[in-house]
Formats: C-alpha cells, structure tokens, sequence
C-alpha cells in the first residue's frame, strides 16, 4: 500500500477493483467477435478505464500501473505472438490499423494509470500537509489563547498593582497633609495649656489653631472633590464664554488684589461642550488659582479658545514663573505640590475632570516664560 490506511480498508478496495476489473474481462470474452458487436468491445475498453483510475486514486501510481499491464495482458491476447491466431478468430481483422489500435490503448491504459497515480500521490501529499499545517496551526492558536489569557490576567495584576500603589501615595499625601496642620493644633494647645501664658499670647495660639483648622478642612474638601465621580451630567452642555465669564467674576476681587490682567480671546463659533458647566468652571478655577499664585508680583492671564473638528481646545496661559521641567511630569498627581501651603490636588482635580469628559489635559513645553494649559474638550455633536 502505498498511503497508510486500515488494512480492511485496503482488502475492500482491492476486491472492488478486482471484481470489477474481472466483470467487464467477462463481458468483454462474452461479447461475439463479429463485425457488428465491435463497438461493443470498443465500449469495454473504455469502460476498463475505470478499474485503472480507482486503482491509481487509492493504491498510487504504482497500483496503476500494474492494473494497466493486467488489463493490457487480458485484453489484448493478440500482442503476444502465440496468441495471435486466437485472437483473430475473436476478432475478424478490422484492417492493417487494429493491431497499432490496441497497443495505442494499452500504451494509453498504462500512463492514464500512473500519471493518474502519480497526481492522486501529489493530492494527498498535500493534504497530507495541509492536514499536518492544521494540527500545528491548531496547537499555535491554543498556545496563543492560554497566552493571550496569561498575557490579560497578568495586565489586570498590573493594573490591580498600579491601583493599589496609586492608593497607597493618595493615602500618603493625605496622611501627611492632615499631620502638618494636627502637630501645628496640638503644639498651639500644649502651650494654650501653660496657666501663665499671657491672654495676647493665648488669642495667637488661638488664631494659629483657626488657621489650621481651616486648612485641614481645605485639605479634605479637595480630596473629596478629587474623589468623587467625575463622569457625572455627559448629557449637559455648556457654553466657554459663559463658563469663563462666571469663573473671572469669581475670581474679580482675588484678581485685582494680586494685580493681574485677564485677556480674554475667545472664538464665536466655538462649539458647546459636552459637560456641565460647574465642572468646566471647576476645572478653570484650579488652572487659574494656579495661574495667580505663579505671579505674586502681578501679571497677565490670556484665556482663548479654538473649535478643532469636533473638539474645542482652551488655552489659559500666565506670565508667571513657569514651571520647571523637571517637575511637569508630575504636575497631575494628587498631593504634588512645590508650594508651602498648597494641597497639592488642584491640578489633579483638573485633570480627572477633564479626562472624566473625555478630554485631554497637558502643558505646552514650548512656552519660553509663564505657564501655559492647553485643554482640549469634545463638543456636543461630537
């Protein structure tokens, strides 16, 4: 056998083609050998055309091959030189051509057999191969899904780890921005406790825990503020200008008492935005805070705003003393601060509001002096 199959697979194709190879042999001999019955003979062997082929297609070339000189050899008695007078007595002559006839269809039966054989090999090469190419490719898809599995449960350790490291700095920041103001109250009380502290001394040390009071309660209102869901009201809208113009009015008195200018340059057609207005007056109030306590010598703050496609970019740049590079990659993070009494979450705030509305929050490096926030905002058809 030429492909490796069940030997009973093999028996039963074997004895199909024998019984079929000896059934049209038969007919063929039973067939009389007068003039008229030839085209009955011809049909035969056409019809021994088939024995050949399933012997190629299942046992190869070689299988063909040699079913092709057995028929041949059965078929053609007259080709061997002692047979030949009976096989004029089975078959009249028919003409000088009927000897190159027959071996013409013996020669015919023979490469039909092998290059048949020869092509059925090549076919099941290939699908030999293209089944072995499956197998793998199957075992290369398994091996990618326990992979690709691995690869997402270790993402989601990440990123259960990236949470937790960012819950243990906020819990950091915020334990050491309630201890500041908890030593400076429990220090002005210790000394509030001495019975011959003077009643002006006691309304300083008075005044000292009022202060810091307020500021912790500062320190947990902003916390609150950066904790709470900033996703809130997406079906609002609201209009720059008029966020901006509430915002400046907010902030008149502080303006003026620190002596900044605003400026203001704002595009008509610029699209509403696809957020409540209190959080974008939120978010321009940080930046702006910011923006005056960078300039204590006074200053100018430029406000603009630009449509860009289906967005609309704000810009609030200050004249103040910038930002050094060193410190911009951590401007966002919650309790960063290079201020002595800043919480460090104004910035941070900004910027989980604004990624919240599917935003985006950055600095423009490319400022020489002062400071510049570029905000870029999705509009409402967007």
């Amino acid at each position: 056998m030429i492909w490796p199959e069940p030997r009973r697979a093999a028996w039963v194709r074997g004895g199909v083609i024998a019984a079929l190879t000896a059934a049209l042999i038969a007919i063929h001999f039973a067939t009389p050998a007068t003039p008229a019955a030839m085209h009955w003979h011809a049909l035969h062997r056409h019809l021994l055309y088939l024995p050949i082929i399933l012997a190629a297609f299942w046992f190869g070339w070689p299988g063909g091959g040699v079913l092709a000189l057995v028929v041949s050899l059965l078929y053609f008695p007259h080709l061997v030189p002692g047979d030949a007078a009976a096989a004029h007595a089975h078959h009249p002559p028919a003409g000088p051509s009927l000897s190159s006839m027959w071996l013409l269809d013996s020669i015919n039966y023979l490469w039909i057999g092998i290059l048949t054989g020869w092509l059925a090999q090549r076919l099941e090469n290939a699908n030999r191969d293209l089944r072995r190419q499956s197998a793998q490719l199957r075992t290369a898809m398994e091996d990618l899904r326990v992979r690709t599995r691995e690869v997402f449960a270790a993402e989601e350790q990440l990123r259960r780890a990236d949470r937790l490291t960012a819950l243990g700095q906020l819990t950091a920041g915020l334990a050491h921005e309630i201890r500041n103001p908890l030593g400076s109250i429990r220090g002005a009380a210790e000394i509030m406790a001495d019975p011959d502290l003077s009643q002006a001394q006691r309304e300083e040390f008075s005044r000292v825990m009022m202060e810091e009071t307020e500021r912790l309660d500062k320190v947990l209102a902003s916390f609150l503020a950066y904790a709470r869901d900033q996703r809130q009201g997406e079906d609002e809208a609201c209009q720059v200008a008029a966020a901006v113009e509430r915002t400046l009015t907010l902030l008149d008195s502080r303006l003026h008492r620190a002596g900044v200018q605003v400026e203001l340059d704002l595009e008509p057609e610029c699209p509403s935005l696809a957020m409540p207005e209190a959080l974008l007056q939120q978010v321009l109030l940080n930046i702006l805070l910011n923006s005056i306590q960078a300039m204590p010598d006074g200053g100018r703050i430029v406000i603009q705003s630009r449509r860009d496609g289906a967005r609309c970019t704000l810009t609030v740049t200050d004249s103040g003393t910038g930002i050094p590079p060193e410190v911009r990659p951590r401007v966002f993070d919650p309790f960063f601060t290079t201020k002595p009494s800043g919480t460090g979450l104004g910035l941070a705030i900004v910027h989980k509001i604004v990624t919240g509305q599917r935003g985006t929050v950055d600095l423009d490096p490319a400022v020489e002096r002062g400071a510049r926030v570029i905000l870029s905002l999705p509009a409402v058809d967007a």
